[in-house]
């Protein structure tokens, strides 16, 4: 969290906006969790699967690390790990410098659920996620903040904008 940066209040429209991306990612957030239960899998595992497999080259795949990625407390990560070592997705490994430190791979069985949920993931993020970057920006750019009701009000309708429909010429016709 940024400390002592633009305290100032929300204005109605970012709070709109903070309300829609918080609604857009909870709804991708829920689709990735049905759409793991539906594999028989829990979501939490899904997730540590994807993060031990998403962790950035230059960071060592430990509980501790995981923990952080993952927002967990230490123990809570420790029996995830546990969990999904029992089911097949992940495996420990000893480091060869540290005995005492534990990095976490995926298996074979964590590599396919993988794939089988990432071509979820991505579909869903084409359907959603035109809305969730359209809030972050309305949140986070003072100039596109005039435009916060009438993209809301586009979203809460249901309805998708096509290309030629949110092209700047056609924002700012409406504008003028």
């Amino acid at each position: 969290m940024s400390k002592g940066k633009n305290l100032r209040p929300l204005t109605e429209p970012e709070y709109l906006a903070l309300a829609e991306f918080r609604y857009q990612l909870r709804r991708f957030h829920r689709h990735m969790e049905e759409a793991t239960r539906a594999l028989g899998v829990n979501p939490q595992q899904y997730q540590l699967v994807l993060a031990v497999k998403g962790l950035p080259r230059e960071a060592e795949p430990t509980i501790s690390c995981l923990a952080e990625r993952m927002q967990l407390n230490h123990n809570s990560m420790v029996e995830l790990a546990d969990r999904c070592e029992e089911n097949g997705l992940l495996r420990r490994t000893r480091s060869g410098s540290d005995r005492r430190q534990v990095a976490l791979s995926v298996t074979p069985e964590g590599e396919a659920l993988l794939r089988r949920l990432g071509a979820a993931a991505r579909q869903e993020l084409r359907d959603t996620g035109p809305m969730l970057v359209d809030s972050i920006l309305r949140l986070t750019s003072e100039g596109h903040l005039k435009d916060a009701p009438a993209a809301s009000a586009r979203v809460s309708s249901g309805k998708k904008e096509t290309k030629s429909e949110s092209s700047p010429e056609k924002e700012d016709q409406g504008r003028s």
